[in-house]
């Protein structure tokens, strides 16, 4: 028994179970972020089946002759019931850019690489919700000596079912511009109420006092909007290409000036994130590699490198993965360490 009543070894099983559910979330990062890079957001026109099966099939063989107009009209009745509710709730612009989007009445080819990676995508978004669930019944069992992390974890809960309805509609909309961007911070919101309900019982970073923590609560607000600046910037692309602008003049790197001032914070913003993380490094007393400040400077300057590889060579797969994953990894290590804050001093 702790100091609470609970059974030690529940609190192990919380602890457990937590740390897998925040895994397998920030694991769906990396997965999705291979979706976008790969183009293969569309490898399943369905969901939750791909192409109506349990299991995408190998070949195109394997499918009726006339797949594509079949999962093309299921599509178009997905579509008229999500554009139905965004009107019913006062969203009429971005249900008209929906309705006028020709290309969502496009049917889509089979393209077994592309489906398998959507198709992995989504096994685990389900191992997500299986943990979960798993966690949320041990919160549950829990909640009259840990009701505050009940309440994160039915929130964390929440979002993770919102989530994964809104998944079927970014497949619905063909990575819609918008949509992608709300699912990603719908993402990152399960994932920190996942957290908060994780570290409210067992602490999951060697705790802290009081000193720095205004500054690292602030960092983590400041680093989120960067974040989703990133998957909006990144939509923007989609629109440059649309629209035939998506190089320069001479044709030898991303037309970066056509984008929105958005994407200039996102840009610049990271810059004075890196001489933040300078000073609270210089600041701390402890080895070099034990610094968060280090880190979060090493991290920045990565992610400003990556940035620069983005616009002169027109976001290459490979870098398109790792700004995303280690964008989320820093982001969610700097949530981790505003939460290792306690009000006495360690």
């Amino acid at each position: 028994m702790d100091s609470s009543g609970i059974n030690s070894g529940l609190i192990k099983w919380y602890r457990r179970i937590g740390l897998y559910t925040c895994s397998s979330v920030f694991l769906l990062f990396l997965l999705g972020s291979l979706v976008r890079a790969t183009g293969s957001g569309m490898g399943c026109p369905d969901w939750p089946m791909c192409f109506g099966q349990l299991a995408p099939p190998f070949s195109e063989k394997q499918l009726p002759s006339n797949y594509q107009e079949v999962f093309l009209k299921k599509r178009i009745k997905k579509l008229n019931r999500f554009v139905a509710a965004l009107e019913k709730i006062g969203l009429n612009e971005r249900a008209d850019k929906i309705r006028a989007d020709k290309s969502l009445l496009e049917p889509e080819a089979f393209d077994v690489t592309k489906a398998w990676i959507e198709y992995i995508n989504r096994l685990f978004g389900v191992l997500s919700g299986v943990f979960g669930v798993a966690f949320l019944i041990l919160g549950f069992r829990m909640r009259k000596s840990y009701n505050a992390a009940f309440l994160w974890l039915l929130l964390g809960f929440i979002f993770l079912l919102l989530n994964g309805w809104l998944g079927s509609y970014v497949v619905a909309t063909n990575l819609l511009p918008g949509i992608v961007s709300l699912h990603f911070m719908l993402s990152f919101i399960c994932l920190f109420a996942f957290m908060k309900a994780l570290d409210s019982v067992v602490p999951t970073l060697k705790l802290h006092s009081q000193n720095n923590r205004m500054s690292w609560n602030l960092l983590s607000f400041v680093l989120f909007v960067v974040v989703i600046l990133g998957t909006w910037s990144r939509e923007q692309v989609e629109v440059l290409k649309d629209l035939g602008t998506l190089l320069t003049a001479d044709g030898e790197m991303l037309n970066f000036l056509d984008m929105d001032w958005l994407f200039v914070v996102h840009r610049y913003v990271p810059v004075i994130i890196a001489v933040w993380g300078y000073f609270l490094w210089r600041r701390s007393n402890v080895p070099l590699l034990d610094s968060h400040g280090f880190w979060l400077l090493a991290a920045s300057l990565i992610q400003i490198c990556l940035g620069a590889i983005h616009i002169v060579y027109v976001i290459p797969t490979w870098t398109q993965i790792a700004h995303v994953v280690l964008g989320s990894g820093l982001l969610t290590y700097v949530f981790a360490v505003s939460l290792s804050f306690r009000k006495s001093k360690i």
